[in-house]
């Protein structure tokens, strides 16, 4: 056998699953799964926009930060310019380059340049002013401000500044001693200066040294919200770093960023990941106006995405919110659609079982109502039918019984009987007597005066006349022991329904004793709406076969199937006839009536 295919197997479960768990599942995976990919889609979009607004506005902040050293270091260039500028310290500085000075001058110069650079050092930028002249004035060994320079230094400090915009420079010293301050980190603004009377004549030059810590500050202050790593670099110097979170994670050496960079060129300027070590990094870069520097910023992208993350969880939960929503509101619908289909359902097991006439209430005009309204319709037409199926088989009943009782002309029949019994009297025989008037009785109670129904008591007086009579036969040996609830007595039944149940028991089960000896016991109680008779004989008994052969039986006569169909059409499906039988321990029938008989269908409001 070929083996199911996948389709096939699907085809199949499809065919098992309920009508409303198809609808459910239709529901959630229409709402599931455009929500789970607008959601997935948001998330990396979102991510996506979240980091490139923050690199741009981490880049922005780089911008400003460069143009902050950039204003710091002009006003140390017009710091610069002042000196540059002044006529006094020119004067001075000419002065000593073309005579000797006597004791009282160069103190009084000294004094002079001295104050000019000392107001100059109060700007917050400058660390030290550094003044260097030729040809070795008294004052130039005062060593803090002020220093000799020899010819050849010289001539190479004005070889290098001649060729620079504005003959100035500004370069990485580093590490540097100070009288009275130590050694300190600084940058310096090398500038020539120029004579103004000669122009082609060098008076000397000005180094303004800058604390490295300046530009830390400024590092700094840089509005980034993330831990960072800031360097300051010129072409392949550090001139400062800056690190706001002393992780490990950055500790990154400029040798290792540079040496990443020559393997992985990367802009002059603007932004781009950067992996170094296994760890992912922003690399920032934003070169610094009318110098060669460049800030370099890096920031661990996990401490970017850790936005996304938290952007991630919120749609997360917004996502799981409609899901949820959607399943329950599926959960709503789905039976909203069904239920109408499961009372349908009910209804039409109603009819299964019996109960004719169910209707069903039109909720609407679409294709559900169109259902229920066929049913009613169909229900309308199976109850006429039913109805008039029962009215022509009561009928037939009521016609077959009025057939049998006018085959017997009552009159004849009671002079007939009353005439054996004066005879048998009067021939003086008893037993001829008891049996004429026993049956006189069973046919006067048979016939009931062509009325269908009778009292109990009455019922069971035709048993004990039939009793009576087939003790005769049976010389006796038949017991007969009515039970009946004294209320019930009085209450009015169809009649003939017990008299043929007691036969049975006399025919198929005591007369098949070898013994022909045995008895019959008739209870009766009221249950509720109902009236129940219990016939039982000791007789033989039966097999659960022949038990149903009973219901089977195309007989004629008033046998056990026969009652059974009078009392179903009389009162009802949920009355009848039950059996319990046992070979060899005898036969118990019970008897279902109502306390009132079932409308007959013309009889119907």
């Amino acid at each position: 056998m070929i083996r199911p295919t996948l389709l096939r197997r699907l085809l199949l479960l499809d065919a098992r699953i309920k009508l409303r768990h198809k609808l459910l599942i239709a529901f959630i995976l229409i709402v599931l799964i455009p929500t789970l990919s607008i959601g997935f889609f948001s998330y990396k979009k979102s991510s996506s926009i979240i980091q490139e607004q923050t690199s741009h506005a981490y880049l922005e902040a780089l911008r400003q930060t460069t143009i902050n050293i950039s204003y710091r270091l002009r006003e140390v260039e017009n710091i610069s310019e002042l000196i540059y500028t002044n006529e006094k310290l020119q004067k001075i500085v000419r002065k000593a380059a073309v005579q000797e000075l006597s004791i009282s001058e160069v103190y009084e110069d000294y004094k002079s340049l001295t104050e000019i650079i000392t107001n100059l050092e109060k700007n917050r930028n400058i660390f030290r002013i550094r003044l260097f002249v030729p040809d070795n004035p008294l004052y130039a060994t005062e060593n803090r401000n002020i220093f000799p320079v020899n010819a050849v230094d010289a001539q190479k400090l004005n070889e290098e500044l001649l060729s620079q915009p504005g003959f100035m420079k500004w370069s990485f010293v580093g590490q540097q001693a100070y009288l009275s301050n130590g050694i300190k980190s600084v940058l310096s603004l090398n500038r020539l200066m120029k004579d103004f009377e000669q122009v082609n004549n060098v008076l000397g030059a000005v180094a303004i040294d800058v604390d490295e810590n300046t530009l830390n500050e400024v590092l700094r202050d840089m509005s980034l919200s993330l831990p960072y790593q800031a360097l300051l670099v010129n072409k392949d110097t550090v001139i400062t770093t800056y690190t706001n979170n002393k992780s490990d994670q950055l500790s990154i050496s400029w040798d290792m960023l540079r040496n990443k960079l020559q393997s992985h060129p990367l802009p002059y300027k603007g932004y781009e990941k950067l992996v170094i070590d296994g760890k992912s990094y922003l690399y920032l870069v934003h070169p610094v106006d009318q110098l060669d520097w460049r800030l370099v910023v890096l920031i661990p992208t996990i401490n970017i995405t850790d936005q996304s993350t938290l952007l991630g969880f919120f749609i997360s939960i917004l996502t799981l919110i409609l899901v949820v929503a959607a399943i329950l509101l599926s959960i709503v619908l789905s039976d909203r659609i069904t239920r109408p289909i499961h009372i349908l359902a009910d209804k039409m097991k109603g009819i299964e079982q019996g109960n004719f006439g169910e209707m069903v209430e039109v909720t609407g005009h679409d294709e559900i109502s169109l259902l229920q309204r066929r049913f009613n319709r169909m229900s309308t037409e199976i109850n006429s039918l039913i109805e008039e199926v029962y009215k022509i088989t009561i009928s037939k009943q009521q016609e077959e019984m009025k057939v049998l009782e006018s085959r017997i002309n009552s009159h004849f029949l009671y002079n007939t009987l009353d005439t054996v019994k004066w005879m048998a009297f009067r021939n003086k025989e008893p037993d001829i007597v008891q049996i004429v008037t026993s049956l006189s009785k069973f046919f006067r109670i048979s016939l009931n005066k062509g009325n269908d129904v009778l009292t109990v008591d009455k019922e069971l007086e035709h048993v004990a006349a039939y009793m009576d009579i087939q003790n005769v036969r049976f010389n006796g040996q038949l017991g007969y022991y009515p039970a009946i609830d004294a209320e019930l007595l009085g209450l009015e039944i169809i009649k003939l329904i017990l008299q043929p149940i007691v036969e049975n028991g006399i025919i198929h089960g005591v007369n098949r004793k070898v013994d022909k000896k045995g008895s019959i016991v008739i209870r009766g109680v009221i249950v509720g709406d109902f009236i129940e008779f219990m016939v039982i004989d000791d007789g033989v008994g039966m097999d659960a076969a022949a038990r149903d052969r009973l219901f089977t039986s195309s007989t004629t006569g008033y046998g056990l199937r026969n009652v059974h169909q009078r009392l179903v059409l009389t009162y009802g499906p949920d009355c009848g006839v039950r059996v319990w039988s046992k070979p060899g321990m005898g036969t118990a029938v019970k008897l279902i009536l109502r306390k009132e008989r079932k409308a007959l269908p013309m009889e119907r409001a």
